[in-house]
């Protein structure tokens, strides 16, 4: 495998990837002539810590700088030597291998001590400096305070924690960031171009992200994809060597999501199992679009510097789910989705938990601490799928013309000032509860699942005993649908306010909603609808069924 880490290091302050706020201010005391004594480089690994010492240091000796310049020359027998590792005046230490007090008293005091034997500074690079023992720091601070005039030292460490106070304040410290992806992969694509190897860049954009910011593991990852042999490498070779992230089929998924539509979310679960795709990899891809989306709407600052990096198609179609998720539906998916990777760990079907998590959280199911609220859209028989179908595409169509229309009920007046007992809004809900029937038969089982109150200045609140029933009637179009029908019963536009109390006892009234229905043109009795002698039991378990999911029995 060829080591490109070491083959592609930059030579220049140009040729480094990033970290401009530190290259700026060195590049500024290089040009001035007035460089510090110690400086302390800290930041994750691979982002460019030793690589811009190195440049730093060849600044510093190169014979053929002019004055007000600031980058090395590169051709001069200073720089030259410091590229290829020679210069007897260049110090470089590995802090890790050498944590006594004495190695630092032999290799630095003593040979600090030394005027340089050809170049302009005699310089340190301590890598690791973390790792050295108290007594070796404590040897170290007097020479860092004071040190000769053409000394210059610089401290690298990846732990900055663990250096002593003492030690940080006698350098000039840089805190070194990860590197972008979109600086990787330009990166990247120069050594492909260099090499003379053509490769996909979806290849490309797959090995900065899996690299995570860390430049020299996307350039020994891309070695790996180079030793496939190939001068033209396609991304399913590439799979032989990294994994590929699927990015498109996640936002695509999460679209499904925020329309609730389950089925398709389903089946583009399984499309992607019988694809060979590892879910577990896939689960982790939702959780780090859904991130970028919640950094996305704290600050889009935040989402730029911290989220994943896409493409700018996929981040016009992410923007785009991101219109249809609220707050809570970003902070419930993310959770549901982290349950489904714990849970992902030895199932028997793979794909379950992500099933699961996207049919609860299209079809509204919610979890309390004892107990599993199963989703309003129970399991349904093959025999009432076909009328279930049709009964919510009408009341899609219904909901649609509604909302076309600013104002269902003209003569209603407004109702902030009207007030009325709950004895006086029991005695019209059978009423409401008919209306409703009309046009959604699932919400009118929601509105037989509470207790309507008393309206005060034209509030009137209803009691649920389920959140899930409440969460049905705080969806802002049902709110809106309900206020329309309160208006044709009361003659009032009144407002909605929902309770949760688990402890409510329901009071269902049935005589009453059945005598109300009888009024009206529309059946509803099951055995009517169905025109067959059901036993008692069997009728009101198929009322139950329809109240819930609207339809009719066909024959």
């Amino acid at each position: 495998m060829p080591t490109l880490y070491r083959d592609y290091r930059p030579q220049t302050f140009t040729e480094v990837l990033g970290q401009n706020h530190v290259k700026i201010t060195l590049q500024n005391e290089i040009a001035s002539g007035r460089p510090a004594s110690a400086y302390l480089f800290c930041g994750p690994r691979a982002v460019g810590k030793t690589t811009l010492a190195r440049v730093l240091d060849k600044a510093l000796n190169c014979e053929k700088r002019k004055a007000g310049a600031m980058e090395p020359c590169n051709e001069c027998g200073s720089c030259r030597s410091i590229t290829a590792g020679q210069n007897m005046d260049v110090v470089e230490i590995d802090a890790a291998s050498n944590t006594g007090v004495d190695n630092v008293r032999e290799n630095i005091i003593s040979f600090s001590r030394l005027s340089p034997s050809g170049s302009k500074f005699k310089v340190f690079i301590i890598d690791e400096v973390h790792m050295l023992s108290l007594s070796a720091f404590n040897a170290l601070l007097k020479i860092i305070e004071e040190p000769p005039v053409y000394v210059v030292f610089i401290l690298c460490t990846t732990e900055i924690q663990k250096v002593p106070a003492t030690i940080i304040s006698r350098c000039e410290r840089f805190d070194f960031k990860r590197i972008s992806s979109k600086e990787i992969v330009k990166k990247l694509s120069g050594i492909a171009v260099a090499e003379k190897i053509k490769i996909a860049p979806s290849v490309l954009n797959d090995i900065a992200r899996l690299s995570g910011g860390h430049l020299r593991d996307a350039e020994s990852l891309l070695g790996q994809v180079f030793s496939l042999g190939d001068k033209e490498i396609t991304s399913e070779q590439a799979e032989l060597v990294i994994p590929h992230y699927n990015s498109q089929e996640a936002v695509s998924f999460l679209d499904y999501l925020s329309r609730r539509d389950a089925a398709k979310a389903v089946a583009l679960i399984n499309d992607l199992v019988d694809s060979g795709v590892n879910i577990k990899v896939f689960i982790g891809e939702i959780i780090g679009l859904l991130r970028k989306l919640m950094l996305g709407k704290m600050n889009p600052e935040l989402e730029t510097g911290l989220g994943l990096e896409l493409d700018d198609e996929l981040e016009k179609r992410l923007a785009q789910v991101a219109g249809n998720l609220a707050w809570d539906d970003i902070f419930r998916f993310t959770r549901r989705f982290l349950e489904a990777a714990a849970d992902n760990k030895s199932p028997l079907i793979p794909q379950l938990p992500l099933e699961l998590a996207a049919a609860e959280l299209c079809l509204g199911s919610t979890r309390t601490d004892n107990n599993f609220v199963p989703p309003r859209a129970a399991i349904r028989s093959e025999a009432s799928v076909k009328a279930v179908n049709r009964a919510a595409a009408t009341q899609a169509k219904t909901v649609e013309e509604k909302m076309t229309k600013p104002e269902v009920i003209k003569e209603a007046v407004d109702g902030s000032a009207v007030n009325l007992s709950a004895a006086a809004v029991s005695a019209k809900w059978p009423e409401l509860l008919v209306k409703i029937k009309k046009y959604n038969h699932s919400l009118s089982f929601v509105l037989q699942n509470c207790q309507p109150q008393d309206v005060k200045n034209g509030e009137l609140s209803l009691t649920f005993k389920y959140k899930f029933h409440q969460d049905r009637i705080n969806d802002a179009n049902i709110k809106v649908f309900v206020s329309d029908a309160l208006a044709e019963v009361f003659g009032a536009r009144l407002s909605v306010k929902s309770v949760l109390d688990e402890n409510l006892e329901i009071r269902r009234e049935e005589k009453k909603m059945e005598e109300a229905e009888s009024a009206a043109p529309e059946k509803s009795h099951v055995k009517a609808a169905a025109g067959l002698d059901l036993p008692e039991a069997q009728g009101g378990l198929l009322s139950d069924i329809l109240k819930t999911f609207g339809g009719e029995i066909i024959n």
